[in-house]
């Protein structure tokens, strides 16, 4: 059995990723979605009734999700063609701020939650498979305002360029997908908490394009994709100039 996986599908990038695979890989004889959010996962089942979707309803920011995927992992043994760890969250403020629940939640999913799926997926893929994982261009520069949620994005960039090396000899591709703005439910967290800035106001990408073009370049053996020609430009800045200048504009 063919697969792909989507984490955190429910929304935004990740619905998009969905909507793509449903679409345009048609040589999968499954796709399953992770998310926490079962109604959401529904929904998308709903609007393809010809194709088999599979909701796998799982908060990944709780260790007891990592076993129960196994379970369901070792009782189908798919061929586990695509896998998109997209699932995360982040918030924008002072981190002396925020409470340490919010900040150790982010933590686990972003971080811990990565890990895992991909740990747990890779003994079900092979030659040919690819690895999509969702960072961000906060990664390329320590954020302040966004300290805990930079920390574990380049974690998980730094994470996928090095199983990338590992995986060679099985002909496996990984590829760290790093974005910048895009009209998800993390912008809308923020203009809900008020919180207004500079980096607000740089250009917004469209999902789907992003969505499509992350899973061709991934699939063609891309090691990072940084979309758009402004984030392109910030990441080729962020290895030149020194961290402490480019902070001043990432906190903006």
């Amino acid at each position: 059995m063919r697969i792909a996986i989507v984490t955190g599908a429910s929304s935004g990038l990740g619905r998009e990723f969905a909507g793509e695979l449903i679409e345009k890989y048609r040589d999968l004889d499954e796709i399953w979605l992770i998310a926490r959010r079962k109604e959401r996962l529904e929904e998308i089942i709903q609007k393809y009734p010809d194709k088999t979707i599979r909701a796998v309803p799982l908060d990944l920011g709780k260790e007891e999700a990592f076993w129960e995927f196994e379970k369901l992992l070792d009782e189908n043994k798919p061929d586990i063609r695509i896998l998109v760890s997209n699932a995360g969250v982040g918030t924008r403020g002072n981190f002396d701020e925020k409470d340490l629940s919010s900040q150790l939640d982010m933590l686990n999913l972003n971080a811990k939650g990565c890990v895992a799926i991909t740990r747990l997926c890779l003994p079900y893929m092979s030659k040919g498979s690819f690895i999509v994982e969702t960072c961000s261009v906060c990664s390329f520069v320590p954020n302040p305002k966004m300290a805990v949620y930079s920390g574990t994005k380049a974690l998980v960039l730094y994470f996928s360029r090095a199983i990338r090396e590992e995986l060679k000899p099985r002909g496996i591709n990984v590829c760290a997908l790093c974005p910048g703005n895009m009209d998800s439910e993390m912008k809308i967290l923020a203009e809900q908490q008020g919180k207004r800035s500079i980096v607000n106001q740089l250009p917004y990408l469209d999902m789907r394009v992003v969505a499509r073009k992350s899973l061709k370049v991934a699939g063609k053996g891309r090691a990072v994709y940084t979309p758009g020609v402004f984030y392109k430009c910030y990441r080729v800045m962020s290895k030149i100039l020194p961290h402490n200048w480019m902070m001043i504009f990432a906190e903006g």
